[in-house]
């Protein structure tokens, strides 16, 4: 028997991507501590862009900060986004596995239009960083990241203009976006399932995170992972994390998940839908009202299986795909 999902463990809801006045958000990490707290939030990243604030002064026996910044691969490095609207760019949340890390991998003062000068004293780096807007310029970027204590994110391909001859060329990132609630409250194509099983069926391993992006009020709160592990502590968050010890949702919960023999059975939150999908085209679901619980054969031709729970508003929870 596997237990992927632990019921009889702690599951921390936490918030992958947000943006606070230490960058181009309208609250502070502080006002957004309270906020997220009071949503039953435990864990918080806050992934200001291109620079990594310690902000663990914030972090208390049931709130723990994710020392973390987004950068920026830009096609045209000098144009901005906002007015450049047909430029590809990729964006990358770095996540430190050691929280007092705070040297920016990869810096490049030319990306960093949006620091708080309240913040400047606390920025490093090693120098400057060409970044460069290809396959092996986004690649080598991932690997100085990782080589210096990261776990790397993937973030909103559809908003960045990237597509499947994009992001299949690109290596050893940790996690994908597959709703990004900021696009989706824009109008653009939050939600990216199919990004995640183009890379799953290209043979990389990587784990799916929904998050906010949130940079005001209003963006908040509209997807979360849990994150399944003993105890609230730097350490073990980030060993979680980076052993896809988590699922990811727009609201439903997922309590259990295990696998037994060739079946796999999930106890999750009330819905109307609960699905299973694979490597190939065999998949199953089960519906109906208030749905709490479903079993699903497995096959080894299955490659590897997932399962999405979907709730009466049609809200989506997500788990990793698990190989058969």
């Amino acid at each position: 028997m596997q237990i992927l999902l632990n019921k009889n463990m702690p599951f921390f809801k936490a918030a992958m991507h947000c943006h606070s006045t230490n960058s181009d958000g309208k609250l502070s990490v502080q006002e957004q501590k309270e906020l997220f707290k009071k949503q039953g939030y435990s864990v918080v990243a806050f992934t200001d862009h291109e620079h990594l604030i310690d902000n663990s002064f914030l972090d208390d026996k049931d709130f723990l900060t994710i020392t973390s910044c987004e950068i920026a691969i830009k096609e045209f490095p000098k144009q901005s986004t906002l007015k450049n609207t047909l430029m590809r760019v990729t964006h990358l949340n770095l996540y430190a596995q050691n929280q007092h890390n705070v040297v920016t991998p990869c810096y490049n003062s030319v990306y960093d239009h949006f620091k708080n000068p309240n913040i400047e004293d606390k920025i490093k780096f090693n120098g400057e960083y060409n970044r460069i807007y290809s396959k092996d310029g986004i690649n080598a970027i991932i690997k100085e990241a990782k080589s210096q204590g990261f776990l790397v994110s993937y973030n909103h391909p559809d908003w960045s203009l990237e597509d499947a001859t994009d992001y299949l060329q690109y290596e050893n990132f940790d996690f994908v976006e597959i709703y990004n609630h900021t696009c989706s409250c824009e109008g653009g194509e939050g939600y990216q399932i199919k990004v995640f099983d183009d890379i799953l069926r290209s043979g990389k391993k990587v784990f799916a995170t929904m998050a906010d992006d949130s940079h005001k009020k209003e963006s908040m709160f509209g997807a979360f992972i849990m994150i399944n592990a003993p105890e609230l502590n730097y350490d073990t968050i980030m060993t979680a994390l980076k052993n896809g010890e988590f699922y990811s949702s727009q609201g439903p919960l997922i309590y259990s998940l295990i696998k037994k023999g060739n079946e796999v059975t999930v106890e999750c939150s009330s819905a109307k839908r609960i699905s299973i999908s694979t490597k190939g085209r065999r998949c199953d679901a089960k519906t109906g009202k208030d749905l709490t619980k479903a079993t699903f054969k497995l096959k080894e031709s299955d490659g590897y299986f997932r399962i999405t729970v979907i709730d009466e508003f049609n809200n989506h929870a997500h788990s990793q795909a698990y190989e058969i």
